[in-house]
């Protein structure tokens, strides 16, 4: 349980200093893919809601205490990504890429929409093809192509911990529940 946890606090950070050091070198059409929307969308749809808010909590927080002027906004907007995108952990697979994908690809949609209405929109700037085209689209598209493979190594590091997890528990011949992420806390079993 502590190791799962720290497991997922260590995916954060990597994933915080991958976005703010390596990929800020990468970038494509003068964008840069959002590695922690990456993260916030990917553990909600792999374990759950509450693991998805908590997820988007930290990594908008720490957007926030490194680039926001606001402390709390991009924790707001991370945390509710995360947490609509564990409603789709009911319909988990392993094998299904589609779905995830799609969800990463709404979820950076709608955080540079949220971006766009919050610091252009309401500052005057009306040009919302022009920040389509120049921003968000290419955004969305490198987000998602990017998300194929932390998407992919993220739910083999989840399901490899769930199953050392479970061996571990039946050689000590304790119960033998699946790791649910931060969620196994709201359950009545656990």
């Amino acid at each position: 349980m502590i190791i799962k946890t720290l497991i997922i606090l260590l995916e954060i950070l990597v994933s915080f200093i991958f976005q703010t050091t390596v990929f800020s070198h990468l970038k494509l059409a003068d964008v840069v893919p959002d590695i922690l929307v990456i993260v916030t969308a990917s553990l909600g749809y792999i374990v759950g809601k509450k693991t998805g808010a908590l997820t988007g909590f930290l990594c908008g927080l720490l957007l926030d205490c490194t680039y926001g002027s606001l402390i709390g906004l991009f924790a707001l907007i991370y945390t509710t990504i995360g947490y609509i995108c564990g409603f789709a952990n009911r319909i988990y697979s392993e094998e299904d890429y589609t779905l995830p994908l799609f969800l990463i690809g709404a979820a950076e949609f709608a955080f540079s929409f949220i971006y766009y209405v919050l610091f252009y929109l309401l500052k005057g700037d009306l040009d919302f093809g022009h920040f389509s085209m120049r921003f968000l689209f290419p955004r969305v598209i490198y987000t998602v192509m990017v998300s194929i493979i932390i998407f992919r190594l993220l739910n083999l590091n989840t399901r490899l911990f769930d199953k050392l997890d479970l061996a571990a528990k039946k050689r000590k011949g304790g119960t033998t529940h699946e790791f649910k992420g931060f969620d196994a806390f709201s359950r009545k079993d656990f």
